[in-house]
Formats: structure tokens, sequence, C-alpha cells
């Protein structure tokens, strides 16, 4: 097959795949649709078969398209990791690595980073800070080369995707150490009903876990009063009023005032592994392999030390 002298018409065909229609794909690309339609069609010549059904609302992978998809975005991922490193050795720089951290993770990669950029000083990265919702699919799509975040289950990761774990994390309803429910011993589903909750990134899943657990117990939803894409805004929130939220509680412990800590609610909303999603294909590649030890430092440390004590 010809297929990997051709590797320049990968790109048209997955961004095709991921829109699912021409014009979009041809905006991503910043090229013409009748030149897209070539480059699509080119490509169906060289392997021989159709990789698209026409329809008329877009485009559609046959199965022979779906065949090809995951494999043609490993090659393209491969194919970014060259250039990345011709354009480093021509240039004098170290490289580009674009990074995706879930809310935990959003307070280790930086120092990891820091750390790492010690090393290759002329490093540059992109860091992404988000929920698995937006992370995830650019990962899987080739946009990031590593995600710190939530793991899903093994079964829902794409092929040629590695998962790594690092730790258990456990999420917890939190508040400022002056609110009122601090004061009790125990708080129970119904303490919560009166007080107003912050909604992170409109985290839906987190928020449905607390709304199971509270129903568990005969208690209302939480009160949602604030829905807000900031973290930053999540915790001046609970700084600043009687609000409610749920967050990993080691998290807490990677701030430098923890001003905000679990209440004395029995049963954590959500207990989960936490780790590293990378292309397999990144895995040799020296800046990420840097940076994952980093990060297993980080958390080997006085934080997760802290975690582990408190899962106890």
């Amino acid at each position: 097959m010809a297929l990997l002298r051709h590797a320049d018409l990968l790109r048209p065909f997955l961004a095709v795949a991921r829109h699912g229609n021409l014009s979009a794909a041809a905006r991503e690309l910043a090229v013409s649709q009748p030149a897209l339609t070539k480059s699509v069609r080119k490509l169906e010549q060289q392997v021989g078969v159709p990789l698209f059904e026409r329809r008329a609302r877009g485009m559609a992978l046959t199965r022979s398209g779906a065949a090809l998809y995951d494999h043609a975005r490993q090659i393209d991922v491969q194919c970014r990791i060259a250039e990345d490193a011709i354009d480093a050795t021509a240039s004098g720089q170290a490289g580009r690595i674009r990074i995706g951290a879930g809310t935990y993770w959003g307070m280790i990669v930086p120092r990891a980073i820091a750390r790492l950029q010690e090393q290759l000083p002329r490093l540059e990265v992109d860091l992404e800070i988000s929920v698995n919702s937006i992370l995830l699919p650019k990962l899987f799509a080739g946009d990031l080369d590593l995600v710190m975040c939530r793991l899903p289950d093994v079964e829902t990761v794409p092929a040629g995707i590695e998962r790594r774990a690092f730790l258990d994390l456990d999420l917890r309803i939190v508040a400022s150490k002056r609110h009122p429910l601090h004061a009790r011993r125990r708080v129970t589903a119904h303490d919560l009903a009166g007080y107003p909750w912050v909604l992170y990134q409109h985290e839906r899943e987190v928020m449905n876990r607390v709304t199971t657990v509270l129903k568990r117990s005969g208690s209302p939803p939480p009160n949602i009063r604030v829905e807000t894409t900031s973290l930053l805004a999540v915790l001046q929130l609970l700084r600043a009023g009687s609000y409610l939220a749920c967050m990993a509680e080691a998290f807490l412990h990677t701030m430098s005032e923890p001003d905000i800590a679990a209440l004395r609610f029995a049963p954590a909303i959500w207990s989960y592994k936490s780790g590293a999603l990378l292309h397999e294909s990144m895995r040799g590649f020296t800046p990420i392999r840097l940076l994952l030890e980093a990060l297993a430092s980080e958390v080997s440390g006085p934080t997760r030390a802290g975690a582990s004590r408190r899962n106890a």
C-alpha cells in the first residue's frame, strides 16, 4: 500500500472525519473546499476503497474509513513529533509539547513544567487547564500530546493512547473554613440543603454524583446558584460566602493558603484513579518522558503522603 508515501493526505482525511463535513474541515485547514475534496479523493485512490459516504448533511466514514481512522491519527501524531524534532534541531530549540490538565493537576503540572524547563530551557509548552469533556477529545484528535486528569475506564480509551495511573483521589464537599457547617462534628445531607452551590466548568458528571448521594439520604439536589469556567472564581466565591462546592480533597492541600476545607460529610462523593493519558508514540519523546518523571516526583512527595493519610 502506498499510504505512508502520502501521509500529507491524512490530515485532510482526519479533519473531514472529525467535522463530518467539508466546509468545516476546510476552515480548520485553511484551504479551499475544492482543494480539500481533491485531497480526500486522492487518498481514496491510493488506498483503493471509498473512505466516506457522501450524504445530504455531510460526510460519514465507511467501514474502511473507520478502520483507517485510528491508524491515521497515530501516524499524524508521529509526523507532528518528527516535524517538531526537525524544527527544534534547525532552530536550536528543544521542541514543543502540548499539555492538558484537570483541576487537581492544574496546580501540580506548572511546578513540573518549571522543573522540566530547568533541564530543557528552550522547550516551549502549551498548557490548557480544563475538564475531561473538553481535554480528552483534543487528546484523541492529536491536538494535545498528554493530559493529566481523572482516568477514564480502560475499555473507553482508544487504541494508541497509553493510560498511566498516578494516584487515587477522593471528591468531597468543601467550603470556606469560616462556613457554619465546619462547626458540626458530623454533617448530614439535610444540613447541606440550605446552602448555595457553585459549579466549576459545567462539570455535570460531578454534580450528578453529588445529587445521587444526596438523593439516597432523602435530601433535595444541590441548589446551584453560580456556574463558572474559572476555578479562581470558584475559590473566591467559597471564601466570600456560604457556598459549597465539590472537588478533590487533595487539591486543597496544593494551595499555599488552604482556607477552604472538606466538610465532615462521611461518604466521598467519588473516588477515582488519576494520572496520565498520552499518545503511545510520545512515550519516548524526551520532554514528555522528563515531564512524567517530574510529575511522579511531585505527587510522591508531601502532597501524596498527606492524601494517603487522609484516605486511610
